[in-house]
């Protein structure tokens, strides 16, 4: 079976365009199946699709750092990704995935990036919900999206890491510290250089990425361009990349509105959870956070069944469960009742 490679040294804008354009494609059955190698350039600060810019990102900083600000179609935590930290994506249609959980294809489709850090010596292994490891410590994350019949399944890989410029324009919490149990950030991520004392050119980590995927998945890669259809698509869905609305506005949070808030993380990621209330009951609520949720307007639907509704734990509790159950929708690791629970709680902390 034949799959097609690409590869792009491109713009952040270029390349999150991208992801979502080549997941209708292929998941509409118009391209093949498709795996990507890329550097962010200039590099980039990205955040994930469910979080608040101004909570994640500290923009001046970036900014004056030469960073671009973008936010990206699938759910996850804020990253920074230069040359160091070369990004990896695999598109498949759902019906390569259909048995699969969500932690399955996680853990189905590492396979090739474990294979490509074995290579490289390095005795990498995945880690639920959606890491890949080196001796214990962070060396890839992962991410998923869909769209049309199509599954997007990204991730970086820690070629070095700079965590003194990272901390200068990511605001990391000390909640999201907390249950790592460790005192610094090197304690928990590690790089391939840091591992061999080397990092591999790009043209090396080019041929056993592809190495990798062909012998993991008897494929063979071809080397390809988005097609006319997906270059067609991209003009307008760039705009969207390029557009203060989607990376400064979705998911802002005026705290105009919102008179609550209630941080915590959990076994699904860091949630932050704003809210407004009148009288008995829920004027206004936004959920935010690093957490993945499938479909991808899964929250939204939520906040917006949750408006009005009576402050009730039973109510609430109901709302969630139909709304999951209606769209078949999932968090990853956190059950619909435990986030449930974890609504009420917030609610009770005013």
């Amino acid at each position: 079976m034949k799959w097609r490679f690409l590869y792009h040294k491109a713009p952040a804008d270029f390349i999150l365009a991208t992801e979502e354009v080549l997941t209708r494609s292929v998941g509409r059955g118009q391209s093949p199946p498709t795996v990507r190698l890329n550097i962010f350039d200039p590099p980039a600060v990205l955040i994930g699709r469910h979080q608040c810019l101004m909570d994640e990102v500290d923009i001046e900083s970036a900014l004056s750092k030469g960073y671009h600000v973008n936010r990206r179609c699938s759910g996850g935590g804020a990253i920074i990704m230069n040359i160091d930290s070369p990004g990896w994506e695999i598109w498949i249609p759902q019906d390569m995935a259909r048995r699969l959980s969500i932690e399955d294809i996680y853990r189905q489709y590492s396979k090739p990036i474990l294979r490509l850090l074995r290579y490289l010596g390095l005795n990498a292994n995945f880690r639920p919900k959606n890491d890949i490891e080196v001796h214990g410590r962070k060396i890839s994350g992962m991410g998923l999206y869909t769209e049309e019949n199509g599954i997007l399944i990204c991730g970086t890989i820690l070629l070095d890491l700079d965590v003194r410029s990272m901390l200068e324009v990511l605001r990391i919490s000390a909640e999201k510290l907390s249950d790592k149990a460790v005192k610094t950030v090197e304690e928990r991520i590690t790089t391939v250089k840091r591992e061999l004392g080397y990092k591999p050119d790009i043209n090396e980590l080019t041929r056993l990425f592809k190495k990798a995927f062909e012998e993991e998945f008897d494929v063979e890669l071809e080397e390809g361009d988005p097609a006319d259809h997906e270059l067609k698509d991209l003009e307008e869905t760039i705009k969207i990349y390029r557009s203060k609305e989607w990376i400064y506005d979705e998911r802002s949070v005026d705290t105009r509105v919102y008179t609550g808030i209630y941080v915590k993380k959990t076994k699904g990621g860091l949630f932050r959870i704003y809210y407004k209330l009148h009288g008995k009951a829920i004027e206004s609520i936004m959920i935010t956070g690093d957490f993945f949720a499938q479909p991808q307007r899964i929250i939204l639907d939520l906040e917006s069944r949750l408006k009005w509704s009576p402050l009730d734990e039973n109510e609430i509790h109901k709302i969630v469960r139909e709304v999951f159950t209606e769209r078949q929708a999932e968090i990853i690791g956190l059950t619909p009742i435990e986030l449930a629970n974890l609504l009420c709680e917030a609610l009770k902390s005013r």
